[in-house]
């Protein structure tokens, strides 16, 4: 990359894929079986709805100049697929996909960090639907902002925040523009849809 292009990287689970059809898969198993029950999770990649505000974001961050890469704590066995899902669903073309290397163990926070550390001076913002997840990756010095602070920002507050590497303001309630609340880490409710009846397969 030259030095004046910025990356924006996006978390792809619970920000712009939602998965939440598949999450019975993963409950109920002895521990014994819980890698056969990811797996078998992990199938149905291809078939994650599309949260539309979060397509939407990133085609507002493409739009603006800004380099896309997206981030996911996935097993880099799920890459083909993922880039599939994306490309089928007119998501804008990334630079990269990162993903959870194999054998790899940590947290999914740590994975994530460890990809904006890849991007390196040029990572402009890390976006997730996880508060905790930005949060920590606040701690360690990364310019990490949640869906929630960013969708529904006019472009030029858009460009202001990611510029400026702080969170978007907070109305005068104390809540952000257009919340939406998380269920569990990587899974989350919304307005889901699918552009096309070709894609997600």
């Amino acid at each position: 990359m030259s030095g004046s292009e910025r990356v924006v990287m996006f978390d792809i689970d619970g920000g712009l894929a939602d998965l939440s059809a598949f999450t019975h898969l993963l409950t109920g198993q002895p521990e014994g079986s819980r890698r056969q029950a990811w797996q078998r999770f992990f199938d149905h990649v291809g078939q994650a709805a599309v949260i539309e505000p979060g397509r939407d974001l990133v085609e507002a961050v493409a739009g603006l100049g800004l380099v896309v890469v997206y981030s996911t704590t996935r097993p880099v066995s799920c890459a083909g697929q993922t880039r599939i899902w994306l490309g089928h669903n007119g998501f804008p073309p990334g630079r990269a996909l990162l993903c959870r290397s194999r054998n790899d163990v940590r947290p999914a926070v740590e994975v994530k960090a460890g990809h904006c550390r890849a991007v390196g001076s040029w990572l402009s913002a890390f976006v997730d639907d996880d508060p905790e997840a930005v949060d920590a990756l606040r701690s360690g010095g990364v310019r990490a902002h949640s869906f929630d602070e960013l969708s529904g920002l006019r472009i030029r507050e858009l460009k202001t925040v990611l510029a400026a590497g702080r969170p978007a303001a907070r109305t005068g309630n104390g809540t952000n523009r257009r919340r939406r609340h998380r269920t569990t880490p990587h899974h989350r409710p919304g307005q889901v849809a699918q552009r096309s009846p070709s894609a997600g397969t």
